[in-house]
């Protein structure tokens, strides 16, 4: 074979490529014998003769294109065209962006065209072509392949044409063609279109009359279509939705993704409901140099209803001037739209919409910190007919701080002389405005500082807590509904005292664990004035449990105090394991407490001196099992009040088993408790495994032991590939004990890769 590509450089200066063949002649005229191989050299002699002899000092243009090597089995010169005719595998390489093969190929020095036939393969900016044939300008880059297979640089993606138009280096339009993301062989999936295009700058595809098939299955059509080439944000179309309930029949989008700018986007998607007509949803992002946010909203017009029907969300966050600005906004239209649409705005099981604006301030020293939250809350009651009487917060604010007494600005070293840290001043203050459409108003302003001192004592700490509040409302209207109008003041004046002992005790054993006892005893005394005529914007009975065992007040919220005197006690127990991995344990913890209330006081336990015995448990074992639990037991009438156990497996950080029991029967009532809640004794499961690397499953279920029934469930299968990933789920929603939250619902979505992977 000869090999001459060495030494020929056909767009290299004419006075080199003279001197580079040249200084082979000789060598070539004593090696080589043959009648073919001494027509080349004088074939490549008279190309020599015909090549303009430079001028002399004459410089190569700082944009002349790179050399063209070449190698092949046989050379000849093409007289007519100043060209050569390469034969038998031919390789062409032109710089570091091109590289070529073939059976056969021309090139005319005149018209700068290359010409191939046979096995053609192009390595072209990266991307690589292998077809039939090929016409191509080396200056320009422009030309055309037939009978083409693709396979892009960089992302896998690959395809095939009837034709492939070279635009230029960055660009190339394939006709009558396929395409697809995935580098699989057969592909799952691919696009087959008219005419599509490539663009490696924008890294973009761009299809028209497209068809989308699985395996050799079509799916849907459309007009036309776009997707990035690149794990980017780019306009296009997103994961499309499929699902069928009970209440609406079959629904289906695609939304489309709008890069409008590096800074904000915008999704549009229309969403065909066969029972109720279309849904339109709207997504606007934005992010800027300490802001962010986003606006959503839904809307139809409901052919069940024959009425306009929405949801409109807005989310914002800000810092201004060392502030921390959050605003949230929830309207909608109808009180029913959350329980008969498919969304993911707001909580499906929600009772009420929340609006919000809030801008905070946190300082924080060595010694101490400060907050100070200000701000307006709207509510909107999706259980009632309209929001006359809705109580609304506009506006509120509130300050906190914290620091030793001897620190207090203007103390004048009147507290130079206290120890330390361990007296310190706790200072709190609300200002509340609240207001009802039915006209009914009451501003609220709250102070209450207290005095904390903290020291050990032995092997034990006390903590001496004392607080002073005064409560002061003014009254507009009958907010608290009873018929009696009023426009007068109301005071209240509250203090607490409480007294804190606890200790903690430990044994260890070495190498194996540590035990501890921690027992901790509270007193705490509440008096307050007359609180009957206060209206009651805020405040409920805290769930009694062991979490909130300790605690100044039994009420959440300012408008109550809880007066009298109670005692709590409580006794923590852990053993923690040092480390000894056969232990089938590795932590547990165990906390059971109770609290004891004297007679005149204890209207807060429906007459009882003691209160029911709570207790919490915390185990984690070995093989990633966790189980927890609380109890609420009453000993007078021995019987559990409330109970929940959970049962974990964390096989692994994707897959999960988790098994409940929930049981409450409450044994107080009264309309300001928490927990005078509903007789329930429920069964939960939730779990998602993978069965191997492709399929995986999900599943959540509430069954009511109570009622003997389903009270929501749902189930789903899901099969993820290298290409394209697939779910399908089912079930019914959680009825939350009204007729509003039910319905079944099927669905599923199918993901491509590179189609709905950006924008989000």
């Amino acid at each position: 074979m000869q090999t001459i590509g060495d030494f020929l450089l056909i767009s290299a200066p004419s006075d080199t490529i003279r001197k580079t063949i040249s200084s082979r002649a000789a060598q070539v005229t004593e090696e080589v014998r043959s009648p073919r191989s001494m027509s080349l050299l004088l074939g490549l002699t008279g190309l020599l003769a015909m090549m303009p002899i430079p001028v002399v000092g004459e410089e190569t243009p700082a944009d002349e294109k790179p050399p063209i090597d070449i190698n092949a089995d046989s050379l000849d010169t093409d007289r007519d065209n100043d060209g050569l005719i390469a034969k038998g595998n031919v390789q062409i390489i032109q710089g570091p962006g091109m590289q070529f093969m073939a059976d056969e190929a021309r090139y005319s020095g005149k018209s700068k065209k290359l010409s191939a036939e046979g096995h053609v393969r192009l390595q072209h900016q990266g991307n690589e072509f292998a077809g039939r044939s090929l016409v191509l300008n080396t200056d320009t880059r422009i030309g055309e392949l037939h009978d083409v297979t693709v396979k892009l640089a960089n992302n896998g993606s690959q395809g095939g044409a009837e034709e492939v138009s070279l635009l230029g280096p960055d660009q190339f339009i394939m006709k009558q063609a396929w395409f697809t993301e995935c580098n699989c062989d057969p592909p799952p999936w691919k696009v087959k279109a008219n005419e599509i295009r490539i663009d490696a700058v924008d890294k973009s595809m761009v299809a028209s009359d497209a068809t989308f098939y699985a395996g050799d299955f079509p799916i849907f059509w459309t007009p036309w279509w776009e997707q990035p080439l690149a794990n980017q944000r780019k306009s296009g179309f997103l994961t499309p939705d499929f699902r069928t309930a009970s209440g609406n029949g079959f629904e289906f989008e695609v939304p489309y993704y709008f890069n409008l700018a590096p800074d904000h986007d915008l999704t549009v998607t229309l969403r065909p409901i066969s029972n109720r007509g279309v849904l339109g949803q709207l997504q606007v992002r934005y992010l800027g140099q300490g802001y962010q946010g986003s606006v959503q909203t839904q809307q139809i017009r409901d052919t069940q209803t024959e009425s306009w029907r929405g949801l409109t969300t807005l989310d914002h966050t800000d810092h201004l001037w060392g502030w921390k600005i959050v605003a949230r906004g929830e309207y909608s239209e109808t009180r029913n739209f959350i329980n008969d649409y498919h969304q993911h705005l707001v909580d499906s099981a929600a009772h009420r919409m929340e609006s919000h604006v809030t801008a905070s301030k946190n300082t924080i020293a060595d010694d101490g910190f400060s907050t100070m939250r200000l701000g307006v809350r709207w509510n909107q009651d999706l259980e009632a007919t309209n929001d006359r009487f809705t109580v609304q917060s506009l506006p509120f604010a509130v300050y906190s701080d914290s620091l030793p007494l001897n620190r207090l600005p203007g103390g004048g070293g009147l507290f130079d002389g206290l120890d330390g840290n361990r007296w310190r001043l706790q200072r709190e203050f609300h200002a509340d405005n609240y207001y009802q459409m039915s006209g009914d108003a009451v501003q609220r302003l709250d102070a209450a500082p207290t005095l904390e001192y903290s020291r050990p004592l032995g092997v034990t700490r006390l903590t001496l807590r004392a607080q002073a509040r005064e409560t002061s409302y003014l009254i507009q209207g009958d907010p608290m509904q009873t018929g009696l109008q009023r426009d007068d003041t109301q005071h209240r004046e509250a203090s607490m005292f409480s007294a804190n002992l606890g200790t903690r005790l430990f044994k260890i054993y070495p190498g194996i664990a540590t035990h501890t006892l921690e027992p901790k005893v509270e007193v705490v005394a509440n008096a307050a004035t007359d609180q009957t005529l206060l209206p009651n914007y805020d405040t409920t009975q805290r769930y009694f449990a062991f979490s909130n065992l300790f605690g100044d007040s039994l009420y959440s919220g300012l408008d109550r105090i809880s007066v009298g005197q109670r005692v709590n006690y409580a006794l923590v127990t852990r053993l923690i394991n040092h480390g000894e991995q056969e232990a089938f344990w590795q932590n547990m913890d165990l906390g059971v407490g109770q609290r004891w209330i004297p007679d005149d006081n204890n209207i807060y336990q429906q007459g009882r001196n003691f209160s029911p015995i709570v207790s919490a448990l915390n185990v984690t074992l070995r093989g990633g099992w966790e189980i927890n639990a609380a109890n609420r037991f009453n000993p007078e009438g021995q019987r559990i009040e409330n109970n929940s156990l959970r049962l974990v497996k964390h096989q692994n950080k994707n897959d999960t088993l988790s098994l409940g029991y929930y049981y409450n029967q409450p044994s107080y009532s009264g309309t300001l408790m928490e927990n005078a809640g509903s007789m329930l004794e429920d069964a939960v499961v939730n779990s998602h495994f993978h069965f191997n690397d492709q399929w995986s499953w999900n599943q959540e279920a509430n069954y009511s032991l109570y009622q003997s029934t389903i009270k929501s469930w749902k189930t789903g299968f899901g099969y993820e590939h290298q290409c394209w990933e697939f779910t399908i789920e089912g079930g019914r929603k959680l009825a939350n004990d009204t007729i509003n939250h039910g319905g079944g619902f099927i669905g599923f979505t199918l993901g491509l890769k590179g189609i709905g992977d950006y924008g989000a």
